[in-house]
């Protein structure tokens, strides 16, 4: 019998965490995280991630895997995922907004891995130009794709370049013609776009009064300005150009709540595309509410 997982996915700031602990507690499951940037160890405030109170008992796997200065890719991600719904008895709750991830689980790679040379390669001009000379040459080179990733994370903008420069597009790995691994079931929590955006500020405040300066200042005596995924991530970005004098510290506050809402725009297409979810209206709901919605209406045998 194939494997199978349950997906909790939607934008930033929908409250995804909550629900798949309610749904993992009447399910009996653990839950594995798909966040990109909840995998790097003493990133915690600024990827609002849940804590040992807010888990209620549950296992979660995938969070604290490497440090901040390390890479990772959503090939890893996959593998490592993989071991642990493949070893679990019972399908686990696979939450988080990173919908790569959720692709990476259900298809298996669409393209090459990249020459080693051009890796270095590009990765040189990083360091020594900035990622925005990346950025100008996937515009040049594959513009499609160019405008459906994130083009603010380093690691994406590498593997983006890495595939066209083989004359392929990574906008053309579609997954429509393709078998899922796993026989899943993905629900996309969603709400109105104007409570989204108030959710948003609020949270990004609320981040800035649990202390998300004081990590990013933690992270940047530990390790440097590091120009790679963990240290460009939303949230941590904005702080360190204040950090670096570029910027008040209200105006980074400013640049997370407009580049948020951005990303929560990005994912809202990028879940459209998803083959086989379910979408879930949270407005006006309790976690448990929905919690109990799906595991009455999808999962209950």
């Amino acid at each position: 019998m194939a494997k199978s997982f349950v997906g909790i996915t939607g934008t930033t700031s929908v409250g995804k965490s909550a629900v798949a602990v309610e749904l993992a507690k009447l399910c009996g499951a653990e839950i594995i995280s798909a966040d990109s940037m909840q995998v790097y160890k003493h990133m915690d405030v600024g990827t609002a991630k849940v804590t040992e109170v807010e888990k209620q008992g549950v296992v979660h796997h995938m969070l604290d895997v490497l440090l901040p200065n390390q890479d990772y890719s959503s090939f890893l991600y996959q593998q490592q995922a993989s071991e642990i719904i493949d070893r679990l008895d019972v399908p686990p709750i696979v939450v988080g907004g990173t919908g790569f991830y959720f692709d990476s689980l259900l298809f298996p790679p669409e393209f090459e891995n990249a020459d080693e040379n051009l890796r270095q390669t590009l990765k040189e001009k990083l360091q020594k130009e900035g990622l925005q000379s990346l950025q100008q040459m996937l515009l040049k080179m594959d513009e499609e794709t160019y405008h459906q990733i994130d083009v603010c994370n380093p690691v994406r903008v590498l593997r983006a370049l890495e595939i066209a420069s083989t004359g392929k597009s990574k906008s053309g790995g579609t997954h429509k013609e393709r078998k899922p691994r796993y026989d899943a079931k993905i629900f996309v929590l969603q709400r109105n776009r104007q409570d989204l955006y108030e959710q948003i500020d609020k949270r990004v405040d609320q981040m800035m009064q649990n202390g998300l300066l004081e990590e990013v200042e933690r992270l940047v005596s530990m390790f440097g300005f590091v120009e790679n995924s963990a240290f460009s991530a939303i949230g941590y970005k904005e702080i360190i150009e204040f950090l670096q004098g570029k910027c008040t510290l209200e105006q980074a506050v400013d640049k997370i709540k407009i580049n948020t809402r951005h990303y929560a725009k990005r994912q809202i297409s990028y879940f459209k595309r998803l083959c086989v979810a379910e979408f879930i209206d949270v407005d006006g709901k309790t976690p448990k509410d929905i919690a109990r919605y799906i595991f009455e209406k999808y999962l209950q045998k």
